[in-house]
């Protein structure tokens, strides 16, 4: 019998940039405490990030988040500078600006608003054992080179590959879990865009990548997967939203999932 249970936590303190990886995670407003809080923004009001430019991979942070600093350099070696989050934010600027040669802006938001698909989307799950499966597809990339190019939320272990399209239901239905005391709603697949054939260090696109990655998914499809009812296999990892009344509880590395029923979604299908 599947047991999932919580096996990693990351978040994003900086959309685009590294992630941190985490034993523990509060719950904050739809999303969990500082992921995504800040975003680049160019002047023209678009985020900067992999769908923009390779340049992204190419720079490397790193974070301290009880004193809310980044450690910001290129990837390629060289001098590592570190900004205050909000009391350096100007220089911070500065620094981006120069980087990707437009003007850039740090913006922070405490509610969600910079995730992917705000208030809907809260954390992205999946197991393990599904990176697993898609690296048997691209021999050449590490599974932490396949981790970084989908930058999920929330890990599983204990079951199967695939085994996270459980908590999709039918489209206009959701699925309530558990993970820990933290109660979620499975939403939907995730549908992918064009960042996953960057390299998640260079930027440099595979062209072959989306045609590999949906041979795997077909070839691999779970018995009683939802996710061609959403479009096609183009879709990794799921859309969980965290209601509002989980603000303030912990996620735990370790924790158990329980699934508890499928109800009708409040939201339309993304």
């Amino acid at each position: 019998m599947d047991k999932p249970c919580l096996s990693l936590i990351r978040i994003y303190p900086i959309k685009s940039l590294d992630p941190v990886e985490l034993q523990e995670a509060k719950v904050g407003v739809h999303s969990l405490l500082h992921d995504r809080e800040y975003a680049l923004i160019t002047d023209g009001g678009h985020f900067m990030n992999g769908k923009r430019s390779g340049r992204v991979n190419e720079l490397k942070a790193t974070y301290n988040l009880s004193s809310q600093t980044v450690s910001l350099s290129l990837r390629s070696g060289g001098a590592v500078t570190t900004y205050h989050l909000l009391n350096e934010r100007s220089k911070l600027e500065t620094y981006l600006s120069d980087f990707f040669h437009e003007h850039i802006r740090l913006v922070q938001n405490k509610e969600g608003q910079l995730m992917d698909i705000p208030e809907v989307s809260s954390v992205t799950v999946i197991s393990k054992a599904s990176f697993e499966s898609l690296r048997l597809a691209l021999p050449e990339h590490s599974l932490e080179d396949v981790r970084l190019r989908f930058r999920a939320s929330l890990e599983l272990a204990g079951v199967g590959p695939y085994w996270e399209e459980n908590l999709v239901g039918e489209p206009g239905r959701a699925i309530r879990f558990m993970i820990g005391d933290v109660e979620m709603l499975g939403v939907s697949p995730r549908a992918r865009c064009n960042v996953p054939p960057r390299d998640p260090l260079t930027g440099i696109s595979d062209k072959l990548f989306i045609k590999r990655m949906m041979e795997s998914r077909r070839a691999s499809l779970p018995a009683g997967s939802r996710v061609l009812q959403y479009g096609n296999l183009y879709q990794l990892s799921v859309n969980v939203h965290v209601p509002l009344n989980e603000v303030g509880k912990m996620l735990r590395v370790g924790d158990p999932l329980t699934i508890i029923e499928e109800i009708e979604s409040p939201f339309d299908s993304e």
